[in-house]
């Protein structure tokens, strides 16, 4: 019997191949996701008793993010008639929001002020510091530049530093997640007006009120933040670690040039090498001396030497060591490798894993490009980008932990577990989603489904 292909036709079945939404977007509900959101909006967002709800609204965007596949507001008019879609949702095709509802809800988002959106991030993250309890907190702070240089009538799209048109974020980051963003426009730089003193204040005075009076905190960050203002609050008042990639000036690098050879010492890592130096540096316009870090790599990570007149170097400025009440928080944790010259290195090195997320939070937006013309439309936008991706990043810890890698991109983690084909039934009192056996075994999907059920709940604080 021949095997080819002969006819075409049309079935009633309910089919999709978005199959692995119901199981995240289940993961979003058992965790209280939605109510957060809705008791943080809700005193700026009026719900009304006609209508689609807030937390319907919720629920298509989120999966909006997740899926990917159509990211333009006119997709969910496409979607509205799609039965399989509404029943992935769990929900009526008649609940699915058309681009309009959709206009008119970031129209609503728009009046809500950043501090509420970054309340969510931050009750999101004291939930996840109380579930992984470290006993050191490393921060990383920078800006990511979100293109939208082909977008016309942008509000706030601005000249940026790259030397294009659109937002620029600043954000802080814990491992993989952001755990707080202040929306800007693009010409806003690392260090405009208080932004950065004020969000690392309220991050700090987050962890002291709500996780430990006494853990240790380390920041991390580039040359923008150098400032002599923020290091001085971060010593004096914060009472925390910091280490900045900061500014070779004219007397920093006569300074440098002067020393002897066997002041230096080697570090390597792997097949790489730093020749570095330490010695403490007083800027003119600083009131104290700080603990400096010169570095000049020496072999590359493929094991190629350089020449000594090629070498690329970069100086560090940090308080580790020279901070007595952050000093004695650090040991009393067991920090004592941080004191030391190679630690304090790497983890400057390792500020490249920002951009990391930033590539992730892109790829699981798709594109750079914002959807609206009003300046606080496209900022909601972003913030609820951002709590998915948070999601995103813990769904992959909670539920797919031996399933899948928790270091995959939003484009891995689609094609391996949203788009798989399912089929959607009701059998007696009960509506069943089947997959191929080959998903079934692949992905583990009924244990999948089991710990969607009893994720670790978020603690409204």
């Amino acid at each position: 019997m021949s095997s080819k292909i002969t006819k075409i036709s049309v079935t009633n079945d309910k089919i999709s191949g978005r199959g692995g939404l119901t199981l995240i977007l289940r993961y979003l509900e058992r965790t209280n996701l939605y109510s957060l959101i809705i008791n943080t909006l809700t005193p700026i967002v009026k719900v009304y008793s006609k209508g689609l709800q807030l937390e319907q609204f919720l629920l298509q965007i989120f999966a909006f993010f997740f899926d990917g596949t159509d990211m333009t507001m006119s997709g969910f008019d496409a979607k509205k008639s799609d039965q399989a879609y509404a029943a992935l949702l769990e929900t009526k095709p008649s609940q699915l929001a058309s681009s309009h509802q959709m206009k008119r809800f970031f129209a609503k988002l728009s009046m809500v002020p950043n501090k509420l959106f970054r309340k969510i991030l931050h009750t999101l993250f004291i939930w996840r510091l109380r579930i992984e309890k470290p006993g050191i907190i490393h921060l990383g702070i920078d800006t990511m530049v979100m293109d939208n240089d082909s977008s016309k009538k942008r509000e706030g799209c601005e000249p940026t530093y790259k030397k294009k048109k659109g937002f620029q974020p600043l954000h802080i980051s814990w491992g993989t997640v952001l755990v707080d963003v202040i929306f800007r426009k693009g010409s806003a730089h690392s260090n405009h007006g208080t932004d950065f003193i004020d969000s690392i204040a309220d991050i700090v005075n987050l962890i002291r009120s709500k996780y430990s009076a006494e853990v240790p905190i380390i920041l991390a960050a580039d040359s923008g933040f150098a400032d002599q203002k923020a290091f001085s609050y971060f010593e004096e008042v914060l009472h925390i670690h910091y280490i900045v990639t900061n500014k070779f000036y004219n007397d920093t690098k006569e300074y440098i040039r002067g020393l002897s050879p066997a002041c230096f010492t080697r570090i390597c890592k792997n097949k790489t090498s730093w020749n570095i130096v330490e010695f403490g540096n007083k800027l003119k316009s600083w009131t104290r001396f700080r603990r400096c870090i010169d570095t000049k790599l020496q072999i590359e990570e493929d094991g190629q030497l350089i020449l000594e007149i090629a070498q690329p170097d970069s100086i560090i400025t940090t308080n580790i060591g020279i901070c007595k009440i952050a000093d004695e928080k650090l040991r009393a944790a067991g920090g004592e490798r941080y004191f030391e010259a190679a630690t304090i290195v790497e983890i400057s090195h390792a500020r490249g894993a920002d951009e990391l997320i930033h590539r992730s939070i892109k790829e699981l937006a798709t594109k750079e490009q914002f959807p609206f013309k009003s300046f606080g439309m496209n900022q909601s936008y972003y913030y609820l980008l951002v709590i998915a991706h948070f999601m995103f990043e813990t769904y992959k810890r909670d539920i797919t932990l031996d399933v899948i890698p928790v270091t995959v991109y939003p484009d891995t983690f689609r094609r391996k577990l949203i788009d798989f084909a399912v089929k959607i039934t009701s059998k007696a009192r009960y509506i069943v989603v089947s997959v191929t056996r080959t998903i079934y075994e692949t992905i583990q999907i009924d244990s999948v489904w089991k710990r969607c059920q009893s994720p670790p709940a978020i603690q409204i604080v």
